[in-house]
C-alpha cells in the first residue's frame, strides 16, 4: 500500500491579537484548518488510498503531469573485423534494429540475446542460433549472410581447427599465429588466411556447419580479389597461399573435386612464382634467418607437394612438383612449436635411410606420398613405352626398384609405428592406409603389363596378386576402424586412397 505524505502543519500558540477584526479572522482561518486536518483523519481511518500520494499509477499531481516517456534502446555496432575504423563503427546499424541491446520499457528491463562482442566471459551461455541469426555484420560481414562471427565463436572455431585439422596440415605456429590474430595491423592475406581456417573448422564441426557455407563463399570471393590485387607483385605472402591450400582441402571433402583442384592449383603456382623464397641454401645458418618463418614455408610447401601426389595419383595426372628440389623436410612438431631450432635433413636422404629412426607423421606422410608419385611416373612411362615400342626391360628395371623401396619403407613404418598405435591416431590410420593403396596400384600396373600367355613372368605376377590380396584385407580391416572412430576427426584426405582403389 502506497505510504500517505503527512502534509499536516502543527499548531503552535497564536500571537497576541492586535485588534477585534484581525482576531476573528485568525479564528476563522484557524477553524478551518483543525476542519480539513480532521476530514483528512477520517478519510486515513476509513481506508480511502486517496490520499495526497505517490504511486506508480499517478501521472498527475496538484496540476503537475509526469508523461511516459518511450523506452530506450541501444545498439552497439561492434565490428568483428579490427581493421575497421571509429568512424565505420560510429555510421554502423541503426538504433534498434540490431539484437546487441537493451531496452527500458515501462519501468521493465529486456536483456540482450546476446552479449555485446568483446566483452564474452568463459561463464557465457549464449546459444549458437542466438549468435548466428541475431546478429548483425560488420565489416567483412557483406558476404558472410548476415552472420556475425563475435570474439567467443572466433576462439571456438580457431581451437576447433588446432585440435582436428592441424594435425593433417601442419603449417601454422599456434603462438605466432595467435599474436598477429588479435593484432589490429593484419595484412589481407592474413585475414583471408583466418577465414579459410574457419571454413575447414565448421566442416568438421557440428556446431558451426550451419555457417560453413557462408565462411566458404567470402573466404573464396576474399582471395580471388586478393589475388587480382597482387599481380605484378615481386612476392607473396605466405599466408596467402596457406589460404588456398587450406580452401582446396575444404572443397576437396565438401564442394566439389575439380574445384579443389583448382584452387590447389592456384597454391602451387604461388609457390612456384616465388620458389626462392622455399629453397634451404647448402650453407643454411639457423642463427643467421627467422627459422620459424622459414620452417612455416618449408612446410606450406611439402604439405602442397603432398596434396599435390595425392590428388594427381587418383586423376593419373602429371604433377606439378619434383622430389629432387633443396627444401629440407620439417623439423619435428614439438620443437617447431617451442620454436627450438633443428637442422634436418632431405628427402633422398629420409628415403633411403635403413636406421628404423621414428620421424614425424608429417615426414612420413611426405615419404608415402613420394613413393607413389614414383609409382605414378612409372605408370606414365611405361604408357610411353608402350606408344613408342620401346624396350621393356627400363619398366621392369623400374618396377623393382620402385617396389623394393615401398616394402623397405612399409616395413619401417609398421616397427616405429604398430598397429594399436595407428588405429588409435587418425593422420596414421592414413598414412597406413595410403601404403596399401600403393601396393595395390603398383599391382593393377604389372597386371597390365604382363600378357596371360606370358609364362615366364607368371611368378612375377603371383607374387604380386599374394602382396596385393594382403594389402587389400588390411585396407578394409582398416575402414573398419575407419569407421569405429569420430567422423569429425577423421583425415581431410581420406577419400583418395578409398577412391584410388576403384
Amino acid at each position: 500500500m502506497p505510504q500517505s505524505i503527512d502534509l499536516r502543519v502543527k499548531s503552535s500558540s497564536p500571537p497576541a491579537r492586535q485588534n477585534p477584526g484581525a482576531a476573528t479572522l485568525e479564528g476563522t482561518l484557524l477553524q478551518q484548518q483543525q476542519q480539513q486536518q480532521q476530514h483528512q483523519q477520517q478519510r486515513c481511518r476509513n481506508g480511502n488510498d486517496n490520499a495526497i500520494s505517490i504511486t506508480p499509477e499517478d501521472t498527475t499531481m496538484a496540476g503537475l503531469t509526469f508523461s511516459d516517456h518511450p523506452p530506450l534502446t541501444w545498439d552497439f555496432p561492434i565490428p568483428t573485423n579490427d581493421d575497421t575504423s571509429l568512424q565505420d563503427i560510429c555510421q554502423g546499424t541503426a538504433p534498434g534494429t540490431a539484437s546487441g541491446g537493451s531496452s527500458l520499457d515501462g519501468g521493465s528491463v529486456q536483456a540482450s540475446t546476446s552479449p555485446i562482442q568483446g566483452f564474452e566471459t568463459p561463464s557465457d551461455r549464449m546459444s549458437f542460433p542466438d549468435a548466428v541469426l541475431s546478429q548483425k555484420v560488420s565489416d567483412p560481414s557483406e558476404g558472410l549472410d548476415g552472420i556475425n562471427i563475435s570474439n567467443l565463436m572466433q576462439a571456438d572455431l580457431d581451437q576447433l581447427y588446432f585440435d582436428r585439422v592441424h594435425a593433417f596440415a601442419p603449417v601454422l605456429h599456434q603462438r605466432r599465429y595467435f599474436s598477429w590474430a588479435r593484432s589490429m595491423a593484419k595484412s589481407e592475406a592474413q585475414i583471408c588466411l583466418r577465414y579459410a581456417m574457419w571454413t575447414l573448422a565448421a566442416s568438421v564441426s557440428a556446431h558451426y556447419q550451419n555457417i560453413g557455407d557462408s565462411l566458404y563463399r567470402y573466404t573464396r570471393g576474399a582471395l580471388e580479389g586478393l589475388d587480382s590485387k597482387c599481380i605484378g607483385l615481386g612476392m607473396t605472402e605466405v599466408e596467402q597461399v596457406q589460404a588456398w591450400l587450406l580452401l582446396a582441402i575444404h572443397e576437396f571433402m565438401c564442394v566439389d573435386f575439380s574445384r579443389g583442384w583448382v584452387s590447389a592449383g592456384r597454391a602451387f603456382r604461388l609457390i612456384q612464382l616465388n620458389w626462392l623464397q622455399y629453397l634451404d641454401k647448402p650453407d643454411l645458418s639457423l642463427a643467421q634467418t627467422d627459422w620459424v618463418d622459414a620452417e612455416q614455408r618449408r612446410r606450406t610447401f611439402w604439405l602442397a607437394y603432398c596434396v599435390d601426389r595425392f590428388v594427381s595419383v587418383r586423376n593419373n595426372s602429371p604433377t606439378t612438383f619434383s622430389e629432387e628440389n633443396m627444401i629440407r623436410l620439417p623439423a619435428p612438431e614439438i620443437e617447431f612449436q617451442n620454436e627450438q631450432p633443428s637442422l634436418t635433413g632431405y628427402l633422398s636422404e629420409a628415403i633411403s635411410a635403413r636406421e628404423t629412426i621414428a620421424t614425424s607423421t608429417f615426414t612420413e606422410c611426405i615419404i608415402v606420398s613420394t613413393i607413389i608419385g614414383r609409382a605414378l611416373s612409372h605408370r606414365q612411362q611405361s604408357t610411353l613405352d608402350n606408344i613408342y615400342l620401346s624396350e621393356s626391360r627400363d619398366f621392369w628395371d623400374r618396377h623393382e626398384w620402385i617396389n623394393n623401396t615401398l616394402i623397405q619403407r612399409m616395413d619401417i613404418f609398421s616397427l616405429n609405428y604398430p598397429i594399436v598405435m595407428q588405429e588409435a591416431d587418425p593422420m596414421l590410420l592414413f598414412i597406413s592406409m595410403m601404403w596399401r593403396t600403393t601396393v595395390l596400384y603398383m599391382y593393377q600396373l604389372i597386371k597390365s603389363m604382363i600378357h596371360p600367355t606370358d609364362e615366364k613372368r607368371s611368378s612375377v605376377l603371383a607374387d604380386y596378386t599374394r602382396q596385393s590380396t594382403i594389402a587389400a584385407k588390411e585396407i578394409v580391416n582398416l575402414t573398419n576402424k575407419l569407421s569405429q572412430l569420430n567422423s569429425l576427426k577423421a583425415s581431410c584426405l581420406y577419400v583418395i586412397p578409398i577412391t584410388t582403389i576403384y
